[in-house]
């Protein structure tokens, strides 16, 4: 891996790859600054940009970067476990020292990871966990966990405030299966909720994943689920939607009308669920912001390659190839409430615009 870096010594360098799109995404860097200890070169693997935030994401890792002289490249897999391990080979071969990587599956990037550390790179795992291996360094993310506390003691709270008791008829959707993010943001939402589920108070009319996150994955079991609801002769009170583009896919099913009666909660206040929630046609997003994240990995990724370890307070239990238990060390970040009371913090925290919220 080493062998390269006498072509990468001096001056300013040019790196692309192929982007999302199959666009060519160039980044610029100065040499590394005193701030940036040694020779840093960090490549920077994204799953998708399907979700504005992985866009939010890597413009801050970029921005970071340029401002600390690091070397970086970036990629985008477009959802293809398989083209983000090619991309990070790629990286590899290029001569990067740590690798920020969100997996688009976190299975399956256990390869990745090994291969990284063939050639001794450090590993981030960026927000969703890679699993099936022992050998990631540190996991960065928010506290998936809260985040879904957050939602279900929403939808506890309103359906209180709608029947004078947490009772009703509730639409379960989770995540993609393979984002370990996925089954802690429910686990949240769920132990709020299951008190009132095992007495029988709130009814469960349908559970399901979204796989990939995607949408349209929410718009079908939300189908679904109208018409359980309409052969029952039930209503949908509150949909448990996992972000909110599926709070997204969700409201498109409802329509506008059904939507603007029913309890829809979300997750990463991107722009356009910030609308939807000025609109009214969805309640409430959980907030991480993801440019903290960024420039956290940016920081853990100096102190990786200065002291050669990270020390965190927090430990995220995964499992190892042979699917023995283990911890990871982690940094959990905070996440925040808002709805359309509280909104506008994301513009005094220069989060979005006005315009990107009020149009």
């Amino acid at each position: 891996m080493k062998k390269i870096w006498a072509l990468l010594a001096t001056g300013v360098m040019v790196l692309s790859l192929t982007a999302c799109g199959g666009k060519k995404e160039t980044l610029e860097t100065g040499a590394p600054t005193q701030e940036a200890s040694g020779d840093l070169f960090i490549g920077l693997s994204m799953p998708t940009f399907a979700e504005e935030r992985w866009s939010i994401d890597t413009e801050t890792i970029k921005n970071y970067c340029e401002e600390k002289g690091i070397k970086l490249v970036t990629a985008c897999a477009d959802g293809d476990s398989n083209k983000q391990k090619e991309q990070v080979s790629t990286m590899i071969t290029q001569g990067i020292n740590v690798l920020i990587l969100a997996p688009n599956d976190g299975n399956a990037a256990a390869a990745i990871v090994e291969e990284a550390k063939t050639e001794d790179i450090y590993v981030i795992s960026y927000d969703r966990l890679v699993t099936g291996t022992d050998l990631v360094d540190v996991y960065i993310t928010f506290n998936s966990w809260r985040m879904g506390q957050i939602n279900g003691e929403y939808i506890v709270e309103k359906l209180v405030e709608k029947y004078g008791e947490p009772k009703g008829n509730v639409v379960l959707l989770k995540g993609d299966p393979g984002d370990s993010c996925a089954p802690l943001y429910f686990g949240g939402a769920y132990a709020e909720l299951k008190p009132y589920i095992e007495s029988g108070a709130i009814n469960v009319i349908s559970e399901n994943d979204c796989v990939g996150w995607k949408p349209e994955e929410a718009t079908k079991h939300v189908e679904n689920a109208m018409s359980i609801a309409a052969s029952e002769g039930i209503t949908i009170d509150a949909i448990l939607a996992p972000n909110d583009g599926t709070a997204g896919g969700a409201i498109a099913a409802l329509g506008d009308e059904m939507a603007k009666e029913t309890i829809i909660t979300g997750m990463d206040a991107d722009a356009a669920g910030c609308q939807r929630i000025v609109a009214g046609t969805q309640s409430m997003t959980s907030w991480g912001d993801t440019r903290q994240m960024g420039k956290t990995a940016v920081d853990v990724a100096i102190e990786l390659l200065e002291k050669g370890t990270y020390p965190t307070s927090e430990k995220e239990e995964s499992v190892d190839a042979d699917g023995n238990k283990i911890e990871v060390p982690a940094v959990l970040l905070d996440v925040t409430f808002i709805d359309k009371d509280n909104i506008d913090i994301l513009i005094d925290e220069g989060y979005h615009t006005k315009e990107d919220i009020y149009g």
